[in-house]
């Protein structure tokens, strides 16, 4: 029974999908410590959403002659014009895979820019999320840097302004800020679920506030994201 599910599986997706994508991304790795190299495909869909053209990531592992699918994901790799006015927030060298860990990285902006690294690992029979670094700001205004590690708990918020000759920013005002502070997750974020549930964590001293959804889809001005809460 579970041979058919599989062959039934492999045959209907390609069916669904063959006509209707582009494929970007081809990497094979060891993403589940079995010493056997995984195939991760990331696929450009035809359809469009609201942020353009939807990315499809998949995971197959290899069973005898098959491969077969057991990660999909259409919010883990950002849409074709997610990234404002810098353009496709994905590119191809942005996903890595090393000792089993799983990093995607997306970029956008405009004068204000963004990005976000999020890293996986297979554990507890599925692809969870276990580190997540984000930052945002302007040249010759400030950043802001947030880097947790979901393992552990910990997590760094720092502030610091960028100074440049013959240019003063009100925003260079607020003097510069770093926290460390420890909050676990109970249940944490999946490649699966990302950006689908809104999990969200506020710092203790300073009350910033930092989501695991990406920058530019929470804000319409991302020098804005840490510092709006946003009901779960």
């Amino acid at each position: 029974m579970k041979k058919t599910f599989y062959l039934f599986a492999i045959i209907s997706s390609n069916l669904f999908y063959s006509q209707n994508e582009d494929t970007i991304v081809e990497l094979y790795a060891d993403v589940t410590n079995d010493n056997k190299e995984e195939k991760i495909i990331i696929k450009e869909l035809k359809e469009e959403g609201e942020y353009g053209k939807t990315r499809l990531l998949e995971i197959y592992k290899k069973n005898k002659n098959n491969w077969v699918i057991i990660a999909s994901s259409k919010s883990a790799i950002l849409s074709s014009e997610d990234g404002g006015m810098m353009g496709d927030p994905f590119d191809k060298e942005n996903i890595s895979v090393e000792k089993g860990i799983i990093t995607i990285i997306h970029r956008g902006g405009s004068s204000w820019k963004w990005d976000t690294t999020h890293k996986y690992r297979f554990q507890n029979n599925k692809f969870e999320l276990i580190g997540y670094e984000t930052s945002n700001g302007k040249p010759c205004n400030y950043w802001e840097h947030i880097s947790y590690n979901l393992s552990t708990g910990k997590a760094i918020y720092k502030r610091e302004n960028e100074i440049c000759e013959d240019y003063e920013s009100e925003h260079q005002k607020e003097s510069n800020k770093e926290e460390i502070f420890f909050f676990k997750l109970k249940k944490l974020p999946t490649i699966e679920n990302i950006n689908t549930v809104d999990y969200k964590i506020t710092s203790p001293k300073y009350k910033v506030t930092f989501l695991f959804y990406y920058l530019f889809r929470t804000q319409t001005f991302c020098h804005s994201c840490f510092n709006t809460k946003i009901a779960t």
